[in-house]
């Protein structure tokens, strides 16, 4: 595929949601950049001549339907993705009268972005899968357990771990976790603090009793990072606060899969 056709421009003043679209589109095989406004989005797409903008509906300086219209006179092929915290995006779009693939809705659900593109014929490059493991004996490749409850996390985390090379799976809380730790075997688990039924730090307990040399990074909100720190007392490894800083994750994965051996 030539470059153009997996570029992805992503436009939006929240750094946050820039950062995750970027590392989520990239280990997909697309090649993206950013902006942060309307206005840089329209210098970014002269200077790369993208694909597909994804663009946040609300923004300061230049809002994503103005930046849409002068975007299409420069280039009307252009697909054009929409993003909104706002409940009725969809029928405030509707009304207006504007044609776009998708209007999508903060957070935004990963395989519902993926899907959005794909329907709009913007395909990442093939990428090889790996060969599956011998049956009964766990993958030779560094695996790690992504327990959260919250779906839309749980699985941006574990789309991003597999495009870094990972075997990753993952697990709704504590209990799920206790059942898949024996048989998968992971190098790393990334556990979230604040879980129903059982908390991180119960889950914690149990995995660090069973007898593996499984390494657990805590996952927590800015609420739980006191609580986050007492585990390391507890046999945690290492910490995550929320939202994940994708460098320091991936930081924090290259300190630790290095010094676990299983």
């Amino acid at each position: 595929m030539d470059e153009r056709g997996s570029t992805i421009l992503c436009v939006d003043d929240d750094p946050e949601v820039l950062d995750m679209l970027r590392e989520y589109l990239t280990s997909h095989g697309y090649h993206v950049v950013t902006a942060t406004n309307g206005v840089e989005a329209m210098f970014q797409v002269q200077r790369c001549l993208p694909k597909v903008v994804i663009l946040d509906l609300f923004m300061p300086r230049l809002g994503g339907l103005g930046a849409l219209d002068r975007i299409r006179r420069l280039d009307s092929s252009i697909v054009f993705i929409l993003m909104s915290g706002v409940p009725n995006a969809l029928e405030m779009i509707t009304e207006a009268g504007v044609s776009v693939a998708g209007v999508l809705s903060k957070p935004f659900d990963p395989a519902q972005l993926l899907g959005t593109l794909v329907e709009a014929g913007v395909t990442p490059p093939e990428v090889t899968p790996a060969p599956p493991p011998p049956s009964g004996r766990p993958s030779a490749r560094r695996r790690v357990l992504v327990v959260d409850d919250e779906r839309e996390i749980r699985e941006m985390l574990v789309e991003y771990l597999q495009g870094k090379g990972f075997e990753a799976l993952g697990a709704e809380g504590g209990e799920e976790a206790l059942r898949r730790v024996p048989d998968f075997r992971p190098h790393i688990v990334l556990l979230d603090i604040a879980m129903p039924r059982m908390m991180g730090v119960e889950a914690l307990k149990r995995i660090k009793a069973l007898p593996l040399q499984t390494c657990v990074v805590m996952v927590s909100g800015l609420e739980d990072v006191e609580t986050a720190r007492r585990t390391l007392a507890m046999g945690a490894a290492d910490y995550i606060a929320k939202p994940v800083d994708f460098a320091y994750l991936d930081s924090v994965l290259e300190a630790h899969t290095f010094l676990t051996q299983i």
